[in-house]
């Protein structure tokens, strides 16, 4: 009997466990890709092989420890699986600026911070793919794991 108790009890605590460790701190969700006008100008040249285009991402901190978010822990995955990082200097350049596409120009570009417990942060992170080229996914790319949102069909 007691040998049964005690075991029960270490598979109680266990799936508690397990349930804590496996419930993210965190909730991401994200819209786009949104498409620069072709009239961008390129920081090295004009390159028109490429297409600018922007994620929509809002994260919000669910746990009460503290949460850092940092534009470059993004990048875009496209159906193949390639991925494309996050482009810091495009994100905040004056010409992604004042170019940004209409469904992201009341947003502000995503900023590096820290989230306290139930903080709520958005904006937008900009993104150089191949022409053509349609991301499918954003990944959050943390220290210990992947943060996947799919993205919607807008271009």
């Amino acid at each position: 009997m007691i040998r049964t108790c005690l075991a029960l009890w270490f598979a109680v605590l266990a799936g508690l466990v397990v349930m804590g460790c496996s419930s993210t701190p965190y909730s991401l969700a994200a819209s786009g890709p949104y498409l620069y006008p072709q009239n961008w100008a390129y920081p090295t040249d004009s390159n028109s092989s490429l297409d600018r285009i922007a994620i929509l991402i809002t994260v919000r901190n669910i746990s009460g420890d503290d949460l850092a978010v940092n534009p470059t822990d993004f990048l875009v995955r496209d159906s193949q699986h390639r991925v494309y990082a996050a482009d810091p200097t495009a994100t905040t350049s004056p010409d992604s600026l004042t170019t940004r596409p209409a469904e992201i120009r009341d947003s502000l570009p995503l900023p590096t911070l820290t989230l306290r417990g139930n903080d709520v942060v958005s904006g937008y992170v900009v993104f150089d793919v191949p022409a053509g080229v349609r991301p499918v996914e954003l990944v959050w790319r943390q220290s210990d794991s992947d943060t996947v949102a799919t993205l919607s069909a807008t271009r």
